[in-house]
């Protein structure tokens, strides 16, 4: 097909044509890092899902490979080889992927000794709805995480815990009504031997009715619970030990949380300075406050998890980033210890522009993970300092009440560095990819305390009137500090040392390349500025 490489990242990774979403399987096998991802290969919409792949020496320079894994076998029709991921097991590389099917999901093997060819396991499916806990949907059951410690495999899924006194209740409302689900034939077995026990109501459901939702690759069907996450472990990949789910509703914790009304997608586990993480994506976890203000969120979890029952105690949940544009985030180990992750940076539910041009998915800058001073951190891969080319500094410089320029600062594949001392400035911040009608904003309100990233008038709309702000509660310090990224269409924002961070896709003309630094409504300090161009 016929791309149109108009807004095509120079230094992130992107698919050359077609479709992508959720990135798969990152893993260092033989030298370099495997990345494979959620890709419709005919056209750029989602359709049966294939496995594409990348790989790196770098995090910054990618090398296409041929599709790794097709749908061609009867347990993946209709929706294809969703999303999982990959591990190493006697040299061989190993992916462990969704076989998606509207009323059932389970999960497969495929192998390596290459790390670029592929062969499925004759066995599949391995891990199958009669392994399952009967208080877990067998509909909504993906996104296998497989890591190794103490001598075992463990699996982390996504899915949906069965509360079928609200499932009866919810199929009864439907049954009459024109169009609706007739529950003799809808009701999975699972759920009708539930319902001839005894059983009473979860109390952890909190009286929440799930609402129908568009099950993935088939039409609106009854949700059968709240979203949560699921453990096994096995010895050699194949034979699979349920452990158990992982969240209990907890006192000090929104309810909100434990009556989520979607899955926990993509699920990855990973510890840093003795802190058990969990990163996830959320479907339809409502706001709060400043946080998750996307329709579908990433939040990490912070905790201890048992890997005898599969109980996880949570310490903490947060918001991954504040920004637009950022789902499934993955991450792996490297040989050096650090922990790098990459998510997709698009978003579910909005327009995408590159679709006219026959190609949809783009990737974050890769990132380097570290749980400190009761916190995720997340700094830009170190590599990219390979990249940095045509400094430009300056210091101190007064700005009241108006944007200015500084020569050689601009462009749209750059890195910008800033530190401002907001004074008494009600807004202090940046003017990005500054153009004659266009201009994207980035700044801290000091009466809100927040950082805002504005795309109102950034180009192509994205979002419907009003909604075109996000918002980032920050600490207070007397300085702010931005690191940030432009690739062309991309803006990545990492606020004072990687703290919080707000991911964006935005679509300005090619001669917006400006860069202002401004204030409003008194003064403030621009202490320091730095830019290099991102030369690939």
């Amino acid at each position: 097909m016929k791309v149109n490489n108009r807004y095509r990242p120079a230094y992130h990774a992107s698919v050359p044509e077609a479709w992508s979403n959720d990135p798969n399987g990152m893993i260092y096998y033989k030298g370099r890092v495997h990345l494979f991802f959620q890709h419709y290969p005919h056209k750029a919409e989602w359709g049966p899902m294939h496995w594409g792949h990348f790989s790196t020496k770098d995090f910054i320079k990618w090398e296409s490979h041929p599709v790794a894994l097709i749908p061609d076998q009867n347990y993946e029709v209709i929706c294809g080889c969703c999303s999982g991921n990959a591990v190493e097991l006697d040299g061989k590389l190993w992916l462990m992927y969704t076989a998606a099917q509207p009323e059932l999901q389970r999960q497969c093997l495929a192998w390596s000794d290459d790390g670029i060819h592929f062969t499925k396991l004759e066995d599949n499916p391995v891990l199958t709805a009669d392994m399952l806990n009967k208080e877990v949907s067998p509909r909504d059951f993906r996104d296998p995480k497989i890591f190794r410690k103490d001598g075992y495999y463990y699996c982390l899924a996504g899915t949906r815990i069965i509360d079928p006194v609200l499932f009866a209740l919810r199929a009864e409302r439907l049954k009459n009504e024109e169009g609706g689900i007739n529950p003799s034939n809808s009701m999975p077995d699972e759920v009708k031997e539930i319902e001839e026990r005894d059983y009473d109501a979860n109390p952890s459901m909190g009286g929440h009715y799930p609402s129908q939702i568009k099950v993935l690759g088939g039409d609106d069907r009854m949700a059968l619970g709240n979203g949560n996450l699921i453990l096994f472990k096995s010895e050699d990949l194949k034979h699979w030990e349920y452990c158990g789910k992982l969240l209990e509703k907890q006192d000090d914790l929104s309810e909100e949380y434990f009556t989520l009304d979607g899955v926990y997608e993509c699920p990855d586990y990973f510890e840093s300075n003795g802190m058990d993480i969990i990163l996830a994506s959320p479907q339809n976890l409502p706001q709060m406050g400043y946080r998750y203000q996307n329709i579908h969120s990433v939040v990490y979890l912070t905790g201890h998890l048992n890997f005898e029952t599969g109980h996880f105690d949570i310490s903490g949940i947060e918001d991954l980033d504040s920004g637009f544009d950022i789902y499934a985030s993955q991450a792996v180990t490297m040989p050096d210890g650090r922990h790098i992750m990459i998510a997709w940076k698009e978003m579910w539910d909005r327009i995408y522009p590159t679709q006219v041009d026959n190609w949809v998915g783009t990737y974050t800058l890769p990132r380097e993970l570290e749980y400190k001073k009761g916190h995720l951190y997340q700094s830009p891969v170190r590599e990219i300092v390979s990249y940095q080319k045509n400094p430009v500094r300056t210091e101190r410089k007064d700005i009241r009440d108006t944007s200015i320029s500084i020569d050689g600062i601009c462009g749209k594949t750059i890195e910008l560095y800033a530190a401002f001392d907001p004074g008494d400035a009600l807004k202090t911040g940046l003017k990005l990819f500054k153009g004659s009608k266009h201009e994207t904003l980035l700044y801290y309100d000091a009466e809100k305390k927040v950082v805002v990233f504005d795309r109102t008038n950034s180009g192509v709309t994205l979002d419907k009137e009003g909604e075109g702000c996000r918002y980032c509660a920050i600490d207070q310090e007397e300085t702010i500090r931005f690191r940030v990224f432009l690739d062309v269409c991309s803006v990545e924002v990492f606020i004072n040392d990687g703290r919080f961070t707000m991911t964006s896709n935005v679509y300005p003309d090619p001669e917006d390349i400006g860069v202002e630094f401004f204030s409003q409504g008194g003064s403030a300090v621009l202490i320091e500025a730095e830019k290099y161009d991102i030369i690939v």
